[in-house]
Parts: C-alpha cells; structure tokens; sequence
C-alpha cells in the first residue's frame, strides 16, 4: 500500500507520535534542516540503531542524535571511498607491472582474451568511454584495439574486480590470489560510498548476517585484534578486509595519513559520546574501527 507523502511539518508531527524528541534541537530548526540541507528518509534511517518501548516508541532519542550520525556517516562514507581509490590505484599499478614484465604478453592479448570470457562488461567499460565527455577521444583512438594500460584505465571497480579475477586464473600469480580474496567484500564498501549509502544503519543486525566469514579475512582479522564473531557483520567482514589490503599495498606516508584522518573520524564522533553511551551497538563498531585505523600505522 502506498504511504500518503507528508509535508516536512507532518513529517515532524509524525516522529514525536514515535518518540522521537527535539529537545537538543527546535522543530522550526530541525524542518529548516530537512528543508535545505538532508532529507527525511536518509536522517531517519539511523533511527534502527536506537530500542523501542512496548508500544513502539523510540526510547531516549532525540532528534539532533539522528543529524549528527548522519554527518558522521558522511564522513565516514568520504574517508573510505578515499581510502577504496587508494586500493584501486594500487591494485592496477601492480597488474601493469606484473603484465609489462610478462614475456608471454604483449599488451593487447589479455584484453582480447578477457572480452571472450566477459564480453557484457568488456562492451559496457568501451560504451561508458564513448558517453564520456572528457575522454571521447580516447574511445575513438583505442576502441578497435584496446591495450590493458588503456582498459585499466577506464575500467569500472567491479570490472577491475573481476579482471583480478581473470588474471588470478590465468596466471596463478601469488600476490594477485590475495587481493582476489578480499576484493569482493572491498567493493561492498566502495559501491556503498560512491553511491551515499548509509553506512551506520543495521549494524550487527540479522538483516547484514554472515554465517561463515571467509577464512583469509578471519586471518586478517587476527591481526588486527578484531574478534571473529564481529566479522558475522556483514559491514565489519568488509572493512576488515578494506583496511588490510589498504596496509599491504600503501606507502608508509600514505598509510601515516589514512591513520590521522581516521583518528579525527574517531574524535568526531566523541564529540557527542554521552548521547551514544548506552548504546552498544554504535560503541562496539567505532571500538572496531578505531582498531582497524590503528593497524594502518601497525609495524
């Protein structure tokens, strides 16, 4: 059944009937906010981190709660998609010197030999080349003979995934078997943060369940003092493996950097830790990532 829409003042009359507050924040503020800065159903969606009474009503929260996690997960959302591109960057540097230096590969092979197997996404990286404004002329130079430094290069993050994949097949190669380990759960992460997901919603919910967590990411998981019964979280599985590959493959500068910022995610969101004390799940997953942020710098 379809819900009436409701104007921002309905939208607010509705949130007070469900226990919602807005002492720490006015109701002429918070319709200013939904009004011109966020919108309804993307500040509510933190809501599912908070308990209901008996009768459904949210207990102990309070609209400007709902505002601040959603500037948190706006940052959050900045810091790993930076740190995603940094994989990115680093996982195509690799391959390109692994197949540069590849006497049995001539450049143009593995391209052709890719498009046999994956014809779909082969035609979709080409098509999305020849829409795009900055670098048509590109398409028109190299779209009959496409080199991989070329296909690397315009390549989508899920086709790079599965270029891993296929490369990973066809060589065998040691250090690619690695990344093709974790660069599924890596993607989860990095489609969420492109596409201003929310992130700090169902966390350690049956809704984001893993039932068996991958072995190479529980060992990943050792290392950074993560216990194995986070990674049945679906988002926690995938930053574990987002921050381990990051430290395998980054500069010690770059990593140095990635931790500070990360350190002022943390401290941003202490800015208000009495309003999440109580809150267990919010306090166990930034007690997580702050290991995690911690490994980055780990010797």
């Amino acid at each position: 059944m379809k819900k009436k829409m409701l104007t921002t003042q309905e939208l607010i009359e509705y949130m007070k009937i469900k226990g919602i507050t807005f002492d720490l924040i006015s109701e002429t503020d918070a319709q200013t906010m939904l009004n011109k800065v966020n919108y309804y159903f993307k500040v509510t969606s933190y809501r599912n981190n908070f308990s209901k009474d008996i009768t459904g009503k949210y207990q102990d929260l309070d609209f400007a709660y709902l505002t601040d996690l959603a500037s948190i997960d706006m940052q959050l959302r900045e810091y790993l998609f930076d740190m995603s591109l940094d994989i990115e960057h680093s996982i195509k540097v690799l391959l390109l010197n692994l197949i540069s230096n590849d006497s049995d590969e001539d450049g143009y092979s593995i391209v052709t030999d890719f498009k046999k197997k994956h014809p779909s996404y082969y035609l979709n990286t080409l098509k999305s080349l020849s829409h795009n404004k900055y670098s048509h002329d590109m398409y028109l130079k190299h779209r009959y003979n496409t080199s991989v430094w070329v296909f690397l290069e315009i390549m989508t993050f899920g086709t790079l995934s599965l270029f891993v994949d296929f490369y990973f097949e066809r060589t065998g190669t040691k250090s690619v078997k690695q990344i093709h380990s974790y660069l599924k759960f890596i993607k989860n992460i990095r489609n969420a943060c492109a596409h201003s997901n929310p992130l700090l919603v169902n966390i350690f919910s049956d809704k984001e369940y893993l039932h068996s967590p991958s072995s190479p990411v529980q060992l990943a998981a050792r290392s950074m003092n993560v216990p194995t019964k986070y990674l049945r979280d679906m988002k926690i599985n995938d930053l574990v493996s987002l921050f381990f590959i990051h430290k395998k493959y980054q500069s010690t500068r770059l990593g140095e950097h990635r931790y500070s910022q990360g350190k002022q995610l943390i401290k941003r969101f202490n800015r208000h830790d009495c309003w999440y004390s109580n809150n267990s799940k919010l306090n166990d997953f930034f007690k997580i990532l702050n290991k995690l942020i911690d490994y980055l710098i780990v010797t």
